[in-house]
């Protein structure tokens, strides 16, 4: 049976040459047919070993489908010869992801992307090219999804700046991410990507719920957390509190803010509407009590009184860690600590309401002040 499908005519000729040889009587055979049929043996050698995909054969795709190409590599001989193409003539790979017609052809078929999306080679092609196939991945559902599930591949796209902007502002990418963790890991190992993820709107409302896989990450460090948080403040002004009410409720995502000396201006200023969503919602106020002279400045006894308080209220070991606003207070806490408990960013006091509270209970020589604590 004549064919144009070189698969088929592989096998043909395969199936015809054992014949042939099977049918030769080598103990009785002449010279003429040891020679014939020998030569049969090696063609067939050359016939099986033969790589069916290469420069030219590529251009065969042109005429497949997607899925024609799945049924294509799904042959065990062809499966090789392309991977081998992908490594060692990664370059036909590259000219053919950037042709019109070939290109979805090959993002859609499931087997030829997982064989470029595994070559190191090709990885290499990805990253530089990362810009420009952000939105030809996004556009093929399983495209898109083997590629947010290779860690590997992810970590190319985490390094690049504009792709991850790109990748972000992509309903179907941020979908692909949120349902698979191997592109969660790369976004939260690459500060790129974390960066760019607290500036954008979408990427932090779809993404929030994975707090393990990046929010910790990106509450961690100082230049991502602070527009996090910025974002999180204006969610909060527009009446939205779903963000701010899981971050707050997540261990991991606390921890990283309480090692997070740039957090603390976004946290603590007192006209920010996070600031009064913290105070109505995480607030704890108490009230202590600080017997001394009159003759004491006021300034002194309410340092007094606030490390009074805080060493009454809480260990030095606790969990809780404290903000207290106000420059003011603030130097209150730097100047009359002395003997009381070290505040460090394990255990820190940054704030009450609006600054700590005192008055003179004329009648006893006592003094007292009103703490608000916030916990977080």
């Amino acid at each position: 049976m004549s064919t144009t499908n070189l698969t088929d005519f592989r096998d043909q000729y395969i199936a015809r040459a054992k014949a042939l040889l099977q049918a030769t009587d080598i103990a009785n055979a002449d010279s003429k047919t040891l020679i014939l049929t020998g030569a049969v043996f090696g063609s067939l050698d050359k016939v099986i070993n033969a790589p069916l995909i290469g420069r030219d054969t590529l251009a065969l795709f042109d005429a497949m489908t997607s899925a024609e190409i799945d049924t294509w590599l799904a042959d065990a001989a062809h499966r090789s010869a392309w991977q081998r193409l992908c490594t060692d003539e990664a370059r036909t790979i590259q000219v053919a992801l950037q042709d019109d017609l070939l290109r979805p052809k090959l993002m859609g078929s499931t087997l030829a992307w997982t064989d470029i999306i595994a070559s190191s080679v090709m990885q290499t092609w990805i990253q530089g090219k990362a810009v420009y196939l952000v939105p030809y991945i996004a556009a093929i559902p399983g495209c898109l999804t083997l590629t947010a599930s290779s860690r590997t591949t992810m970590d190319k796209f985490a390094s690049v700046q504009a792709a991850m902007t790109l990748i972000y502002a992509s309903a179907n990418w941020l979908n692909a991410i949120a349902a698979n963790t191997p592109a969660q890991d790369a976004i939260g190992a690459s500060l790129i990507a974390l960066r760019e993820l607290a500036k954008s709107s979408a990427a932090m409302n779809t993404l929030y719920t994975k707090l393990t896989t990046i929010m910790v990450f990106l509450f961690a460090d100082a230049a991502a957390s602070v527009d996090a948080w910025n974002f999180v403040s204006s969610e909060i002004a527009a009446g939205r509190t779903t963000l701010a009410s899981t971050f707050f409720g997540d261990a991991g995502v606390r921890n990283a803010l309480h090692g997070n000396t740039g957090i603390t201006t976004a946290l603590t200023t007192t006209a920010s509407a996070l600031y009064q969503w913290l105070f109505t919602n995480k607030m704890t106020v108490f009230q202590r009590t600080y017997a001394a002279s009159t003759a004491q400045s006021g300034a002194a006894i309410g340092g007094k009184i606030l490390m009074l308080a805080m060493s009454g209220a809480y260990s030095a070991a606790g969990p809780s860690y404290f903000y207290l606003t106000g420059t003011s207070s603030q130097s209150l806490q730097a100047a009359n600590g002395a003997g009381y408990i070290t505040l460090t960013t394990a255990h820190k006091a940054v704030g009450s309401q609006t600054g700590p509270l005192y008055f003179t209970d004329a009648s006893t020589g006592s003094y007292y002040m009103t703490l608000g604590y916030l916990v977080i």
